[in-house]
């Protein structure tokens, strides 16, 4: 593949040349669409002096599912930035390099950034960085008809800007090089911050990465997150453009999030739900699912039948109930262990993810060992905000987490019979309306 680009009063246009061994189907579940991708940056941002090791680990965000035997970059990046590149991967050609470039380094007044979304892991990250912390919205341009609606997420953004906080809100269409629309890599939504790091003068780029995410709680088995492929991989191409990783919430789980954003000043300002309206969730999604049995247990909610016949009503709540393990199945354990609902569909999800017998109290308390993917530099800081929300994990609770495995679990006989009598009957109640 080669890139080449354009710049014309602020808009930066990266042109994807395809070539005959380029990758344009990764996997079944998705291909690559747009060969081009825009993105709009305030007029007092000289695109020009954005360093050319951000701009290639920003096409590396866009591209790199696609690319067959080689990338071939607008400009030249520093050696050291392709070195580290070698060094993980020898998967396809990559250049130019400028022998002359030197790396990126922030100074003494840099500061960090976050790829910022509006929604409670992201908020609550923010509630644990510094409040010099610039934040970065990708905008994504609707050009299309979709369930996607910005109005939340915008709102959000006013909101936090109005109290002071660095904001830009970033016109890209890079989700639209895949097919159906997404991010190519799961890091992309943080190409308009890299590109802007110069500009804002960063030293390290984070996100609301959470411990479920991380360390793989909830999920078939545990991951040593800073061991691991992920982190590796794009944690040390990030490390390489001078913008390492902070991820304050990476030893917090969805469960610790919730809480934070409770607690916090910015969570009346986050809001999970892409569909719905600011303040007006459509309840009718996967997370507004998971998230509103999780806030009914924060808060040790009473919902009305009503309510609870609403909550089941959820045909995108069906697909993933079905599934074994369900995503966050975790999440769902610890939030039922502590609601008891005369509801019948209630108390068979509450026994399919076993909130009947396990509480798994952990998932509200921090998981100290994650301070060590944070920069020194900002360890300090993020410590003593984490600690004004969560009490810290003990060693076995620790454990808990670094030998999490739901293997024996998801082949017992029983769990499957389990979810599919759950699955049923959701699906009946919602045939039946």
């Amino acid at each position: 593949m080669i890139v080449t680009m354009s710049n014309s009063n602020g808009v930066l246009t990266l042109f994807l040349e395809i070539e005959d061994d380029d990758n344009l189907e990764p996997t079944t579940k998705y291909s690559m669409n747009e060969k081009q991708v825009t993105t709009v940056f305030p007029a007092e941002i000289d695109i020009d002096s954005i360093h050319p090791d951000h701009l290639a680990l920003a096409i590396m965000m866009i591209v790199n599912p696609f690319v067959g035997n080689r990338l071939i970059l607008p400009k030249g990046m520093s050696k050291q930035f392709f070195e580290k590149f070698r060094s993980l991967t020898s998967r396809y050609e990559f250049g130019p390099i400028d022998e002359t470039l030197k790396p990126w380094t922030g100074n003494e007044n840099s500061r960090p950034g976050l790829a910022f979304s509006g929604g409670v892991d992201s908020t609550a990250a923010l509630s644990l960085m510094p409040p010099t912390t610039a934040l970065v919205f990708l905008d994504r341009p609707l050009k299309s008809k979709s369930l996607y609606r910005k109005d939340a997420a915008h709102k959000a953004c006013l909101e936090i800007s109005n109290l002071g906080f660095d904001l830009h809100m970033i016109v890209c269409d890079l989700e639209y090089v895949r097919n159906p629309v997404g991010f190519p890599v799961d890091v992309a939504n943080s190409v308009p911050i890299v590109l802007m790091a110069g500009y804002l003068n960063l030293d390290c780029i984070g996100f609301g990465t959470i411990l479920e995410s991380t360390y793989g709680t909830g999920h078939r088995k545990a991951r040593d997150y800073p061991n691991g492929n992920h982190f590796r991989f794009w944690g040390g191409l990030f490390e390489a453009a001078g913008l390492p990783f902070i991820l304050p919430a990476a030893g917090i789980s969805e469960v610790g999030t919730s809480i934070i954003v409770t607690k916090s000043p910015l969570g009346e300002y986050s809001q999970s739900c892409m569909r719905g309206e600011w303040k007006k969730p459509c309840l009718s999604c996967w997370k507004c699912f998971r998230k509103q049995i999780l806030d009914w247990a924060i808060i040790a909610a009473n919902p009305s039948k009503h309510e609870l016949g609403n909550l089941f009503d959820n045909l995108e709540a069906l697909k993933y109930v079905s599934e074994v393990p369900i995503k966050h199945e975790n999440v769902l354990t610890w939030s039922t262990n502590k609601l008891n609902f005369d509801d019948n569909l209630f108390k068979l999800l509450k026994s399919r993810v076993r909130g009947d017998s396990l509480s798994l109290d952990f998932l509200s308390k921090w998981y100290s060992p994650s301070l060590d993917i944070i920069p020194e530099k900002y360890q300090k800081c993020v410590r003593e905000k984490i600690l004004k929300y969560l009490d810290i994990m003990n060693a076995e609770e620790e454990r808990e987490i670094e030998n999490w495995s739901m293997v024996e679990f998801i082949a017992l006989p029983g769990t499957e019979l389990a979810s599919e009598k759950l699955s049923k009957l959701m699906n009946e109640k919602i045939k039946s309306r």
